[in-house]
């Protein structure tokens, strides 16, 4: 969930906003996704015509004005007049980079889109010499912590090492982080090639290598003290004696902020897709051969597809396979199966396709992207949950993690769940379940459309009264955790009202709803 900095104006959109700094804008009938890839269908949006021009830096930064507005993404120049009353984050959003280099803040929020497939009706040219206006990233105008800044990461690069048994080739990695966990790293073996992504804090360590001799796709990964990590990778001839570890490649030793680095797509296979409502299906993919990967909790997937020749992506929260029974499926665990629960929207662009796929498709999903510190959840003496609709996927793996891994906890765990009707309630039957099973974890529904007489629950939509009677302040606990997930508007509303009862940012975790 990214801050905005300033209010948008209201062409083409309303605003919904609150002190906590966010944005979004409900864009007006017409100004959709789908309504963009059709208006790039009729032909050139750039201005220019066909050919393509070099721009220098003098050149692109006349182009500034809502009326006529350029801007450099990645070495190319871009007409964005015809687009601004079509993005999602506002006109002021875009104008922050009007006429000038926006790279930066536009791999801050959007790097895992493909600019080029987006945009490309509106390609002018390439940007020649540098540009000398750049507008920052988000992070890089507001954040005051060093470790938020800047292009390279803090501090010394990890160190590594290896070792072999008889069976595998293991390597070390020192991250010297405490809270480092298994999750954090991503392992690719191929024929020819090691990849392995550590993730340390906001920052990626790779080990890339050809390997001496080859490999299996069988990994395994444990974390010790003071952050050491083994990644366990199975000789494919057990009678080796391996000399060296392999060949350096493009990638080895390299330390990056992971905002920095491009979005690594892979081709996963569905395994199945069970309806579990009456518009949100429960699928479960399974990864390629040569990759392990285990979703930590809290973070999210993207999955990208061509429409009409457009490359376009959606983010996909990972949730358990039951809330009942949450580690029967222990390829979850080895990082070789994902579960997301999507909903299908009338008139969307992505979810009529991923819902509508069989066991043996496949779609291209990505590497993990989130910030949530399981820390917090670690340290709380009190978490509540605040979900609307499908904001509710984010909150799964926290409930399952709260009851079955810190089972030898007692702190109280409250869902607060909005939905229109009885119907729309994900899992309705596992959340009842949990509630007998478990005395310190508790839901209540809150539902705005329900014509039901026979519900005798709460009605209407968020309100202060909510977070005033389910929410305690750190004056009634000594460290709360207040989790919230929906759309823009319902989490910018609710993170008001928290702050406005005396919560603050490190009370507070606001997850970007992106399914």
């Amino acid at each position: 969930m990214m801050n905005r900095l300033r209010p948008a104006s209201n062409h083409g959109a309303r605003q919904t906003e609150s002190f906590t700094g966010r944005k979004k804008v409900t864009l007006t009938p017409g100004h959709s996704l789908m309504d963009w890839i059709r208006l790039g269908r009729r032909g050139d949006l750039s201005g220019v015509g066909s050919g393509k021009l070099n721009i220098t830096a003098g050149q692109l930064a006349v182009h500034n004005t809502q009326k006529d507005i350029w801007m450099a993404i990645r070495g190319k120049v871009y007409n964005l007049t015809p687009y601004l009353e079509y993005h999602p984050g506002g006109i002021d959003e875009l104008m922050r980079a009007a006429g000038k280099d926006g790279t930066d803040l536009f791999d801050e929020i959007h790097n895992w889109v493909n600019v080029e497939s987006m945009l490309d009706k509106c390609l002018i040219g390439s940007l020649i010499g540098d540009a000398t206006s750049k507008a920052p990233g988000i992070r890089n105008v507001r954040s005051k912590s060093a470790s938020s800044s800047g292009l390279k990461p803090p501090g010394p690069i990890p160190v590594h090492d290896w070792y072999q048994t008889t069976k595998d080739i293991v390597v070390v990695v020192y991250t010297k982080w405490d809270n480092m966990r298994h999750e954090m790293v991503i392992v690719d073996v191929h024929e020819n090639e090691i990849i392995i992504e550590v993730l340390i804090k906001e920052n990626t360590f790779f080990i890339h290598l050809k390997p001496t001799h080859k490999l299996q796709s069988i990994v395994n990964v444990k974390v010790f003290a003071a952050g050491k990590v083994e990644i366990y990778i199975q000789k494919d001839d057990q009678s080796c004696q391996w000399s060296s570890l392999g060949k350096s490649l493009k990638l080895h030793e390299s330390y990056q902020r992971t905002k920095n680095i491009d979005c690594i797509y892979r081709m996963w296979m569905v395994l199945s897709n069970v309806m579990i409502t009456h518009d949100t299906r429960l699928m479960r993919f399974k990864a390629p051969p040569e990759c392990r990967m285990v979703v930590p909790i809290g973070y999210h997937v993207h999955i990208k597809t061509d429409i009409s020749g457009m490359e376009i992506a959606r983010s996909y929260t990972a949730v358990a396979p039951s809330l009942i029974k949450p580690h029967l499926d222990p390829g979850v665990l080895s990082g070789k199966m994902i579960y997301l629960m999507i909903k299908q929207y009338k008139g969307g662009v992505i979810s009529p396709w991923v819902v509508s796929l069989k066991p043996g498709d496949k779609v291209q999903m990505s590497n993990y992207d989130g910030n949530f510190d399981l820390q917090r959840l670690n340290k709380t003496s009190h978490l509540v949950m605040f979900a609307s609709g499908t904001g509710f996927t984010s909150m799964v793996t926290l409930i399952v993690y709260s009851l079955f891994t810190l089972n030898m906890s007692t702190f109280p765990i409250k869902l607060v769940f909005f939905n229109k009707t009885q119907k729309d309630i994900l899992w309705h039957d596992q959340l009842e379940e949990l509630t007998k099973s478990f005395p310190r974890f508790s839901v209540t529904y809150v539902l705005s459309q329900e014509t039901e007489q026979t519900w005798n629950g709460l009605r209407g939509r968020v309100s202060m009264e909510h977070v005033t009677k389910f929410v305690p302040t750190p004056q009634e606990t000594p460290n709360p955790l207040f989790c919230i997930c929906g759309q823009w508007a319902y989490n910018d509303s609710v993170e008001s009202f928290a702050k406005l009862n005396g919560l603050q940012d490190e009370h507070i975790h606001v997850f970007s709803q992106t399914s």
